[in-house]
């Protein structure tokens, strides 16, 4: 009788750990995403405070162009789809952009201070979701660039 208990016991955690691993994968894309973006963020802000020359001549800040699947790392106070140095970082399949709340989809880094050029406090959020669980992850910044949370 003691044997029978242990087995079922054991079948009852065995399903439970099978059905949660699909959903763990997906959290793990998702903050994956989120983390690689965090990341390239953090980058742009640090190239525009050092004043790095990549595709410039004068340094004027590092600026992220956001679509809705992908995003673009680019020298300059504004973006252009053309320009060689531009840098195009496509998101996973299953994760997209579900809110940009940024100008003109752009967040750009000034040259030395590192703030956010034309930071307004309504627009400095931005959202991901993980298109199979509908799981979302956001991030905030403050004026001065930094990221004031994730979650």
């Amino acid at each position: 009788m003691e044997l029978i208990i242990v087995f079922a016991v054991v079948a009852i955690l065995t399903t439970l750990a099978l059905n949660n691993i699909p959903g763990s994968q997906r959290s793990t894309i998702l903050t994956g995403t989120v983390d690689t973006l965090v990341s390239d963020i953090r980058n742009q802000q640090t190239k525009a405070m050092e004043g790095t020359l990549i595709g410039q001549t004068v340094p004027n800040g590092y600026g992220i162009e956001f679509s809705q699947s992908q995003y673009t790392l680019f020298p300059g106070q504004t973006y252009s789809a053309s320009a060689s140095s531009n840098t195009v970082v496509p998101l996973n399949s299953r994760v997209i952009f579900s809110f940009i709340g940024f100008p003109n989809s752009s967040l750009v880094f000034a040259s030395t201070s590192g703030e956010i050029v034309g930071y307004a406090t309504n627009s400095s959020l931005l959202t991901l979701k993980e298109s199979d669980s509908g799981a979302t992850e956001s991030i905030q910044f403050d004026h001065y660039g930094t990221i004031t949370s994730v979650h």
